[in-house]
């Protein structure tokens, strides 16, 4: 009886140490150090010692007091050593599961949970390393800072979870989709076919198409897509991101869905820089001119006011184009430093046009960035103060610049109107604006964009929106600008709808102040021609 109970004893024993193995074999795959190597090579001699006490028992029938110790003292050995390696495994195994979950979440979004830019870069490199074309295509989503702005960072976290889920939904398997932060997403594409690299950005497209339904409100977000090929266009990872960068922007201040890199791109993204740079020194120098195009009164064909834009001339007596340069002002602080430059101008010029006898309304263009300039209430309070002739001043804000910071813009313009100055929102009918805004903003005047007067002949549509501005204008008590007028058939249907004022080539094209002046004092006809 003694015998098979030490018998017993020994064989649970080598069975815990067979058990122990098996975990000191997984550790020492997972970590291959010396001392692991070790305890499995005794944990063998150890088996090898307890089968060679087994043969012994089994051998000797009589089994002694101090053999079953023995014995026992084998058991509660292999017990420990279990206990050791599997303690020891997990630990490791739970260090490993911790370290993946810092992983994972070192390289995903934590909003989102979609890959982020540091999974990308690793993504990039493992693609190069690879040698196989692929393409990479970078994602600024429209509107959102609209949203964002309007409704508060809350709204705008969820909506930027329901974009990358629907994105992530319609996107081929050989895509993945990283959130680089902001509004920003890219996609790795391993699609060679460039028609197929169309079908994914498509894919894009219908994925925000529908909008989102956030709480209680539906948004609507669009986006512009940049796109670079890997090793066609580009072979290092930093390059290849500048240029689906490049391409980016260039989609959205085009308006395009899309737009795949090419070496022009290039060219005009280092026009750009240089351009920036001539600025500053065109501030400083104040190589700037100030020129007046004419606002004229449909009933009477008198001259209403001019709208103040800025000249840059070139050293070979060419102008720089304001549609290139104003955006690049507009992305720093350069535009508040221009907008400054142009007030202090019209309050020279202001004396200029009272000593020719003339009574006009000044219009001065302020960008979004003005709207959250400190120092913009005092600067207009300083031209109004300062200003003893019977001038007028008025201030065009597009609706999208109002839309940046609604709640901001509000309240500067309501200073701004204490103060006596009056608003006009241009290019109307082309941005975000609602009735709402038309309700509880001080706006005084309404300018109809040229993108619906120069077809008002040829589409219903667009004279139908003209009709209506005209009408919404009269019952907010606003007068209504009708710009790009640029022949007489369009200036009569015009007066005909109803519009108070009119500007456009037809009337005059913007000129210096000393040839506008001249001009102005000569009959409307003249001026026309």
């Amino acid at each position: 009886m003694l015998q098979i109970l030490a018998l017993l004893m020994l064989v649970l024993g080598i069975g815990l140490l067979v058990y122990s193995l098996r975990a000191v074999t997984d550790i020492c795959h997972k970590d291959n150090s010396l001392g692991w190597r070790i305890l499995r090579s005794l944990i063998v001699f150890f088996i090898m010692g307890y089968l060679g006490v087994f043969y012994y028992l089994c051998e000797h029938h009589e089994i002694a007091t101090p053999d079953i110790i023995f014995c026992v003292i084998m058991l509660f050995g292999g017990g420990f050593v279990v206990l050791v390696t599997r303690l020891s495994l997990l630990s490791l195994l739970k260090v490993e599961k911790l370290v993946i979950s810092e992983r994972n979440i070192a390289l995903h979004d934590s909003l989102t949970g979609l890959p982020n830019r540091k999974y990308l870069m690793d993504s990039l490199t493992e693609q190069v390393a690879k040698g196989k074309p692929f393409s990479l295509l970078l994602i600024d989503l429209n509107r959102f800072k609209q949203v964002n702005d309007a409704l508060g960072h809350y709204y705008g976290d969820l909506l930027l979870i329901e974009v990358g889920k629907s994105i992530q939904d319609h996107l081929p398997r050989s895509a993945q989709l990283f959130r680089l932060g902001g509004d920003e997403f890219a996609v790795i594409d391993t699609q060679i076919d460039p028609s197929l690299i169309v079908t994914t950005i498509n894919t894009i497209h219908l994925a925000l198409e529908n909008g989102f339904s956030i709480e209680t409100y539906d948004l609507l977000v669009g986006a512009s897509v940049g796109v670079s090929h890997y090793p066609s266009q580009a072979i290092e990872i930093g390059q290849l991101l500048q240029q689906a960068d490049i391409a980016m922007y260039s989609s959205k201040h085009l308006s395009a869905p899309f737009c795949l890199y090419d070496q022009s791109l290039n060219s005009n993204a280092v026009e750009k820089v240089n351009i920036s740079a001539l600025l500053k020194q065109a501030i400083e120098l104040q190589e700037f001119e100030l020129w007046y195009q004419p606002i004229v009164k449909m009933d009477n064909q008198q001259f209403y006011g001019v709208e103040a834009l800025i000249r840059w001339p070139r050293p070979d007596g060419s102008y720089f184009c304001p549609s290139l340069f104003i955006p690049i002002a507009e992305q720093t602080t350069l535009i508040n430093q221009i907008t400054t430059w142009v007030m202090l101008q019209v309050a020279k010029d202001m004396v200029y046009f009272e000593s020719l006898g003339l009574a006009l309304c000044i219009h001065i263009n302020l960008s979004a960035k003005d709207l959250h300039d400190t120092k913009l209430v005092n600067k207009v309070s300083t031209l109004i103060k300062n200003n003893h002739t019977s001038q007028k001043v008025m201030f065009e804000i597009t609706e999208s610049a109002m839309m940046i910071d609604a709640e901001q813009a509000k309240q500067t313009m309501n200073y701004i109107a204490r103060l006596g100055g009056k608003f006009s929102i241009d290019d109307f009918g082309t941005g975000f604006s609602s009735l709402e805004m038309l309700r509880d903003l001080p706006i005084h005047q309404i300018k109809i964009d040229r993108s619906f007067i120069s077809n008002i002949h040829h589409q219903d549509a667009d004279l139908a929106i003209v009709k209506s501005v005209i009408y919404l204008a009269k019952h907010l008590a606003c007068t209504v600008v009708a710009e790009g007028i640029e022949h007489q058939d369009t200036a009569d249907l015009i007066k005909s709808l109803g519009c108070d004022l009119a500007q456009g080539y037809f009337f005059g094209k913007p000129m210096p102040k000393d040839v506008i002046g001249e001009q102005l004092i000569q009959p409307i006809r003249s001026s026309a021609h």
